[in-house]
């Protein structure tokens, strides 16, 4: 019967079995080769699942066809087959034991093994070329070759191989939970959803997944990843739950990652492509026949997701937005997305200006502060967040700026970092290596956490008006720094600087882990965005062929776009998943979720205010957030994007400027701020800096007489661009001073001069010194210690020590800072504050806000502690 349907029909090539069908493919691959192709005309292969051949063959396989054909088959059971054969086998099939199918591949003198049917697909194109593999003596001598483990069964990988694939299992085993295996061949399986900690909001996502857990498995063939590795979805669900369809549309997902990634390491691009798929409706729609549907290309939520054709809404140049399904907003075209996002800039860009701490307090003893900065004070534990691409430098950055001193874990508030003993020793808790730098993706994990010294705004000191120091000067007055000071005299501040993992396009999805690293910014109070200015990168920090780099779509000024776009999507996306939530509750749950990214109610309510004037302004609305059931895609954006603009402001560091092709780049960028978000852009090399740093870390002076700066550059590129994030978002800058004639330090002031963690340690000071700075007013450079008393001079140090606060602060705020510190006790009894050095001293109220026109203050006490009261 098979050998009349083979004989009839002209499309069969080659033939499958399982088990007892391999079995009879085996019987018929004889038949074929005994009489010389006239039995199964034209078969060209045959692929066994798990056979079997250590059994004797049947003994009616002699039919009489054969004997018509006169074919000898006395030597039948040992007859060597020629035919292509590719055997799939398993080392768990309880059933077919390994070794019954390695007796099998015996017979075959092309015998293939593989491990999985994604490896059909080369074995039948290397059929069709008619490409033997392996040759015969080789695939026998292997196994007669084999230990208990079976590790010959595949071929090993040269060691250049082995090590791409284990640096690519290590970097995954960081990220997702997988069991490593180093033992070739590779392989491992991670789980596709994420995990999450049980939150009631996430529910609604949760429906998107299947209702058992699915993980992707891999092994690695040996000359991966120059191949695609072999995949396969393990789960134990059956077709009512996962069906062919969905399997299908999954893997077909999985396909398309993998071909993405041409050559390179894939594994991550296709998890995140898989977690796309089934966080975009990907699964539910592949299991849905009866609605007429347009696809994009891919699975993620915004852009591909099938959608109704009623539904979608024609945008630029014909382009579909679509959420009506997923948020409960009503869809918009993307022209009117990317002007509400600029008008959220243009919002926020105005909202800066006001609250700038210039702006705030008193004139003339009245009252000038703006309804949007007042009430909102205290001290501020400022932080300054580095984003951008991976391998764009940010580590490197970090290096620089922090003298390779980071604090471990993810903290970074006060009391912890890259501070110093009194003995001038690094603390416990700091990790002299500073931030893991590589020349590839993904280096970065965990963020970096650690101090770093910025100088002062400019014009935010007393010292910065004109005429001060001739007042200092002629009153034999020594002017203190708590921090030390730049070769440019400008106070040095210590602030907390957070490195996060770098961002890739898709990030607000969860790509690269990005919804994590989006999180870890937070912490943030403006953000420096680290730019490859060179252009030889492409948005996932991997090097472009020569061919490509001038091109204009490697151009630096898009990476600006896309990274301002992962901080509004990932945003936008968390609100929007819940709209219909917050469509029921009202304003107050649109502020509590705002109020989520580590901002007081205060806060997003200025911004709020702001967007509701501007868009009575433009567009006649009234009360819009009184009708949040009339809003679209646009409106929330817009809201979005101010929230982030006064949120995250950004400062540019336009890095690798000493290469060829980065100063057109740099000059193109900075004609064009404020752009995305960002407000200014410096030009630096963060690496030539760190190498500055790295030379003079724990040198002191006379072990430097003899040593040079060679091909190496002064930070002063990364302190300027720490300098100016911190100057788009001013702190108040207030001097408590026990003096306003000498201006000394509060005497409980000290114990912080001389032993908080944010002070530099010795290798940030020798770096400071080297630069042309000078040390902080404490440190004693000959023992390396920081000393409480004061021992080349008997004048002590004026406006050596400032608080940041911030903007809307009061006195009372300057009294409870001082208090927590430990620097004053008692209750408040009266202060006096002045602008400038030289000037007359004022009586200020507790309740006034402080600014540039009472930033020097002396608060008096009591002296007596609450409990002495009652």
């Amino acid at each position: 019967m098979l050998l009349h349907l083979w004989n009839h029909n002209d499309d069969f090539l080659g033939i499958v079995g399982f088990s007892q069908g391999s079995r009879l493919a085996h019987i018929l691959s004889i038949l074929h080769h005994i009489t010389h192709g006239k039995a199964f005309h034209g078969l060209e292969f045959v692929i066994h699942v798990s056979g079997y051949g250590d059994c004797p063959l049947p003994e009616n396989l002699v039919t009489y066809r054969t004997e018509q054909w006169g074919v000898r088959t006395d030597n039948i059971e040992t007859t060597i087959l020629s035919i292509p054969s590719m055997h799939i086998m398993g080392e768990r099939d309880t059933l077919i034991p390994l070794e019954s199918s390695m007796a099998l591949m015996q017979f075959y003198d092309t015998a293939h093994i593989a491990v999985d049917v994604a490896q059909y697909l080369p074995f039948l194109r290397h059929v069709d070329e008619q490409q033997r593999i392996p040759p015969p003596s080789t695939a026998r001598t292997n196994l007669t070759t084999l230990d208990e483990t079976h590790t010959h069964l595949i071929q090993q990988p040269d060691e250049e191989h082995a090590q791409i694939q284990i640096e690519e299992v290590v970097a995954l085993s960081l990220i997702f939970p997988i069991n490593r295996i180093y033992q070739h061949p590779l392989q491992y399986s991670i789980l596709l959803q994420p995990q999450h900690d049980g939150n009631p909001d996430e529910e609604e996502e949760e429906r998107l997944w299947p209702p058992k857990p699915i993980s992707l498995g891999i092994q690695y063939p040996p000359n991966y990843p120059d191949v695609s590795p072999t995949i396969r979805l393990i789960h134990d669900m059956n077709y009512h739950e996962f069906s062919m369809q969905q399997s299908e549309a999954l893997m077909t997902v999985l396909r398309r990652a993998m071909e993405e990634e041409g050559g390179m390491p894939c594994v991550m691009g296709m998890v995140y492509a898989a977690r796309e798929f089934f966080e975009g409706g990907g699964w539910i729609v592949a299991n849905t026949t009866t609605t007429t549907t347009t696809t994009m290309g891919c699975w993620s939520e915004r852009e591909c997701l099938a959608v109704p054709v009623d539904d979608r809404v024609e945008g630029v140049e014909g382009m579909a937005v679509n959420t009506t399904g997923s948020t409960g907003l009503r869809p918009c075209s993307v022209k009117r997305i990317a002007e509400c996002n600029e008008q959220g800039l243009e919002i926020a860009y105005g909202m800066l200006g006001r609250t700038h701490s210039d702006d705030v307090g008193l004139v003339n003893g009245e009252k000038t502060t703006n309804e949007t900065s007042v009430g909102k004070g205290g001290s501020w534990k400022y932080t300054i967040g580095l984003v951008g691409k991976p391998s764009a430098g940010k580590s490197t950055f970090f290096n620089a700026a922090t003298a390779f001193a980071r604090q471990r874990g993810g903290g970074g508030g006060a009391g912890g970092g890259a501070g110093v003993n009194r003995d001038g020793n690094s603390d416990s808790d700091t990790i002299l290596d500073g931030a893991a730098m590589a020349p590839h993706p993904f280096t970065t994990i965990d963020p970096n956490v650690g101090f770093c010294l910025v100088p002062a705004p400019a014009g935010s000191c007393p010292e910065d008006d004109e005429g001060s120091m001739d007042v200092l000067v002629n009153n034999r007055l020594v002017l203190g720094s708590t921090h030390g000071r730049d070769s440019k005299g400008r106070r040095m501040i210590s602030l907390c600087l957070k490195d996060v993992a770098g961002l890739v396009p898709g990030a607000y999805q969860g790509r690269g882990k990005g919804n994590k690293f989006l999180d870890d910014l937070t912490d943030a109070d403006v953000l420096v965005h680290v730019v490859d200015a060179s252009g030889l990168s492409d948005a996932e920090g991997n090097k472009v062929a020569s061919d490509e780099r001038t091109s204009e779509t490697n151009h630096p000024i898009n990476d600006l776009a896309w990274v301002r776009n992962e901080l509004v999507e990932w945003v936008f996306f968390n609100i929007a998943s819940k709209w219909d939530n917050v469509v029921r509750r009202g304003r107050d749950k649109l502020v509590g979720m705002f109020s989520g990214y580590k901002q007081s109610q205060s806060f997003v309510l200025d911004v709020f205010a702001a967007v509701e004037n501007y868009i009575k302004e433009k567009e006649g609305r009234d009360r819009i957030f009184d009708n949040l059931k009339l809003w679209d895609e646009g409106d929330l954006h817009r809201l979005v994007s101010a929230f982030l603009g006064m949120r995250f402001p950004m400062a540019l560091a336009l890095n690798k400027c000493d290469l060829p092709t980065s100063k057109q780049y740099i000059n193109d960028i900075q004609a064009q701020l404020p752009i995305h978000g960002a407000h200014v852009g410096i030009g630096l090399s963060a690496h030539e800096e760190m190498k500055f740093m790295r030379h003079y870390i724990g040198i002191t002076k006379k072990e430097c007489t003899n040593r040079t700066i060679d091909n190496c550059s002064i930070p002063n590129g990364v302190w300027d661009c720490l300098q100016a994030a911190m100057s788009i978002r001013a702190p108040v800058l207030v001097f408590p001073v026990n003096d306003m004639l000498t201006y000394e330090p509060l005497p409980g002031m000290t114990n912080y001069s001389t032993r908080d963690a944010s002070l530099p340690n010795r290798g940030m000071i020798s770096c400071l010194t080297h630069a042309g700075g000078c040390a902080p007013s404490h440190w004693d450079a000959d023992k390396q210690i920081y000393a409480p008393s004061i021992t080349k001079t008997e004048t002590k140090p004026a406006l050596r020590d400032v608080l940041l606060l911030k903007p809307g602060s009061t006195v009372n705020d300057v009294f409870e800072g001082l208090k927590w510190i430990g620097a004053l006790q008692g209750e408040f009894v009266r202060a006096e504050g002045a602008s400038s050095i030289g000037d007359k001293p004022k009586l200020v109220s507790k309740w006034d806000v402080v600014g540039k026109q009472n930033r020097i203050l002396r608060i008096m006490t009591t002296k007596r502690r609450t409990w002495q009261n009652k």
